[in-house]
């Protein structure tokens, strides 16, 4: 036998921080798609929007870097904010230049980028019918923004052999950074998707998908920054009800395209409880069962029994 294949330690140390940002992905992957039996959009769509949101990361963390520099350049003496607040707080430019950074640089990049992805993707795509369908690809692209940005800390980490940073790191990333990935993005999504399908008045729904992700973004990353975790967190669950209680809203199903087409008539999808009631009054209001009922009594009950259970076997 050869000598087994050893990778160098970059590469399997890339392999297990990309297996590890894979975890969160998959979780959060699984409870908003794959556990539905009813999918409006194909897995491959998702696919696709998870695969967007990785190859964003670059060109986020490229003008992120440059934007670095310039501020190297431009205010030497206060390039350390551009990392995060100096803590213990001390003087209101300890909160003002952080929050220059989130709201100018860092929020603008990452959620304009992911504005004009969605939006010239909603546009053309033939498979995105519903807001519900925006929804679901924001958050796809929300979860391959943070796999990627995730395999990156977790590289870092284990690059330096931290690994009781790394335990920390990665519950705190799984539930903070990953949601609010999911919440930025599902909701500019959801919006997107509501101006792309409606008539009059679109304008406001493209405004706000980029503005109201772009403010929540900055405010939970400054929160952060300054020591105020707490309040970030409850900006994230708020965000999550609302994307929760919009899975729930029945004008979010509506089928406004097919194929690339715009329908005459928006349509809601017929529900399997729906479809159960068709059927059975379709059998009861049948000529046989009209005309002649004492002679199919029995069979019309059974069959009625029958395609009421159809979609609960």
């Amino acid at each position: 036998m050869g000598d087994p294949i050893v990778l160098p330690v970059g590469v399997s140390i890339a392999i297990v921080a990309f297996l590890l940002s894979l975890l969160p992905a998959g979780f959060f992957l699984w409870m908003w798609y794959l556990r539905n039996q009813t999918r409006s959009v194909p897995a491959s769509t998702i696919a696709m929007a998870f695969m967007i949101g990785l190859v964003l990361v670059w060109p986020a963390f490229w003008l992120e870097k440059k934007a670095d520099q310039l501020w190297q350049i431009l205010s030497p003496s206060t390039e350390h904010y551009y990392g995060g607040a100096i803590l213990p707080l001390l003087s209101v430019v300890d909160v003002a230049m952080p929050a220059f950074a989130t709201f100018f640089i860092i929020a603008p990049i990452e959620e304009g980028l992911r504005y004009l992805a969605m939006r010239i993707w909603m546009r053309r795509s033939k498979k995105i019918n519903q807001v519900f369908d925006g929804l679901l690809i924001g958050v796809g692209v929300g979860l391959g923004f943070s796999t990627l940005e995730n395999t990156l800390y977790f590289h870092d980490l284990l690059n330096s052999q931290q690994y009781d940073t790394l335990v920390f790191v990665f519950f705190l990333r799984f539930i903070i950074s990953t949601v609010a990935h999911i919440c930025f993005g599902g909701l500019m999504g959801a919006l997107i998707a509501q101006g792309t399908f409606q008539i009059f008045r679109s304008n406001k729904f493209f405004i706000s998908a980029f503005f109201i992700p772009w403010f929540l973004h900055a405010m939970f990353d400054l929160l952060l920054g300054i020591g105020y975790g707490f309040y970030a967190i409850c900006i994230l669950i708020a965000v999550l009800l609302v994307l929760i209680s919009w899975t729930m809203k029945r004008e979010f199903m509506i089928i406004h395209r097919q194929d690339g087409k715009f329908l005459e008539n928006p349509h809601v999808p017929e529900s399997p409880d729906e479809a159960m009631i068709r059927r059975a009054l379709k059998i009861v209001d049948s000529p046989w069962n009209i005309n002649a009922p004492w002679l199919n009594q029995n069979k019309s009950a059974r069959t009625i029994h029958s395609a009421m259970h159809q979609d609960y076997e």
